[in-house]
């Protein structure tokens, strides 16, 4: 149960961020962490009060640690319960930055898109072909693409922003296209590649804990996302890891599970606020 402060007591700790003792600082900083969001819109009305850019640093700071704690936490509870909906990870790291972000406007816009796939696929298409009427649906009707231009921009991970701005990075592209995939049963999963992230397209659904060799003899070919769908073959994959000095290994060929992708989803974000000059960082 997160511990609950009077307001003058919450404010005299808001108060001593901007102590130039370091040991108080990281003191009260624990403190304020452990009682969670609530306390945010407090922090917030401190930020818009102040002048001194020091201490709006670190009320910043202070809000994006409280959130990624609180978004730890529920996706650690995802991870035991609800690891096979992605979507619902998707729209938990959303909430990192977008507390307030509609999960019920999320749902229709992937409801629609997953739709529109639908009426246009035909199963009796080959792989191939199934592949090419999804790409055209989503990258082509829709307008999805890779942000090319700015590929690092945080916003990039949330799905949110994605949605509306068409634009993602290889994990978000992926995991767009794996949740519309999953809507209509198709056999696409997830690869983890160093620096990048792919998919993989196989003869049918896999099952839970499928023997490796089996997942082997059932992928066909690989899909880019973040280069609208393209597809591309297993010596495509040496042939990067080998420009990246990078000795293959057999994860590198075959699917990653839920948690990895959101994983990854993670990292690149952290990997975006650093090189934004606004790091995220995980507490001890």
């Amino acid at each position: 149960m997160k511990a609950h402060l009077k307001e003058n007591e919450l404010n005299a700790l808001i108060n001593l961020l901007d102590d130039p003792d370091e040991e108080v600082y990281r003191h009260v900083t624990d403190r304020l962490i452990t009682l969670g969001t609530s306390i945010i819109p407090s922090l917030e009305v401190a930020w818009e009060k102040t002048f001194d850019p020091n201490l709006h640093y670190r009320l910043e700071e202070l809000i994006h640690l409280i959130q990624f704690e609180t978004l730890l936490k529920e996706l650690k509870r995802w991870t035991k319960k609800r690891q096979d909906n992605l979507l619902e990870a998707a729209i938990l790291v959303a909430r990192y930055q977008y507390p307030d972000v509609n999960t019920a406007k999320i749902n229709a816009q992937i409801d629609k898109i997953s739709r529109e796939v639908w009426l246009e696929m035909n199963y009796n298409l080959t792989p191939l072909e199934q592949v090419n009427v999804f790409n055209h649906v989503l990258f082509q009707l829709n307008g999805f693409a890779g942000n090319t231009s700015n590929i690092h921009d945080p916003q990039n991970a949330y799905l949110n922003i994605m949605l509306e701005t068409k634009k993602g990075n290889p994990v978000s592209l992926s995991m767009l296209y794996l949740i519309l995939a999953n809507k209509i049963k198709m056999p696409v999963y997830a690869i983890n590649l160093p620096q990048h992230f792919v998919l993989s397209f196989h003869k049918d659904l896999l099952e839970t804990d499928e023997p490796e060799q089996k997942i082997r003899s059932s992928l066909l070919f690989y899909i880019n996302p973040f280069n609208k769908g393209i597809i591309f073959s297993r010596d495509d994959i040496t042939l990067y890891l080998k420009k990246m000095n990078i000795t293959p290994r057999q994860s590198h060929y075959l699917p990653c599970s839920n948690r990895d992708i959101v994983l990854s989803l993670i990292i690149s974000l952290m990997h975006s606020y650093e090189l934004a000059g606004l790091g995220i960082r995980f507490r001890s």
